[in-house]
């Protein structure tokens, strides 16, 4: 992929709309699938018990945004989003084989630590790429994605109930997994 060419700047927002997606989509599922993980994981029918859940998780990203941002304007923006989205969609696929509230609980914290990464490493490429006159319009077509992931994450409901919520888990994660690599190949850093 060619960086010069004045169409790659819009390459990278549609690269990193679809990491979007999968960043709020993997988040998102585990609220919709509660019902039928709580099944196999007794805990998970305590409301507080899953308030704690999905609380590391937000907890963690916020307190990890700021130094997220720190990491980001030092290493290569490239390969620190290739990373995060590798390491967050392994941690979905692994959901998969939890057995335990306190196995989701670690994996959780981890998710929101590998997703705090993304952001502000997306955002600070889409802006190398645009200048003023296209930078607003990129970062707002950019942010259409994280929404639609978390629209989309509604349907975990639906795949747990026709599969179950261990393939759910597994199948999201895997395609997180594929795109990272995809991601690797076309991404590009800003010279």
């Amino acid at each position: 992929m060619n960086m010069e060419n004045p169409k790659y700047k819009w390459t990278v927002v549609g690269l990193l709309w679809f990491v979007g997606l999968l960043n709020y989509l993997d988040r998102q599922m585990l609220s919709t699938m509660r019902p039928a993980m709580q099944i196999d994981i007794a805990e998970l029918q305590s409301a507080e018990t899953f308030g704690i859940l999905m609380s590391i998780f937000l907890w963690i990203y916020g307190f990890m945004s700021p130094v997220s941002g720190v990491i980001a304007d030092r290493v290569n923006r490239k390969w620190l989003i290739v990373f995060s989205l590798f390491v967050w969609s392994a941690v979905t696929c692994m959901m998969g084989f939890a057995d335990s509230f306190t196995e989701l609980k670690w994996l959780r914290g981890i998710m929101g630590l590998s997703e705090a990464v993304y952001i502000p490493a997306a955002l600070s490429l889409i802006a190398d790429f645009h200048s003023s006159k296209t930078r607003s319009l990129a970062i707002g077509i950019h942010m259409t994605g994280l929404y639609f992931g978390q629209a989309l994450g509604g349907f975990g409901a639906t795949f747990a109930k026709e599969y179950s919520w261990h393939q759910t888990f597994y199948l999201f994660g895997l395609v997180g997994i594929i795109y990272a690599i995809v991601l690797a190949v076309l991404l590009r850093e800003k010279e």
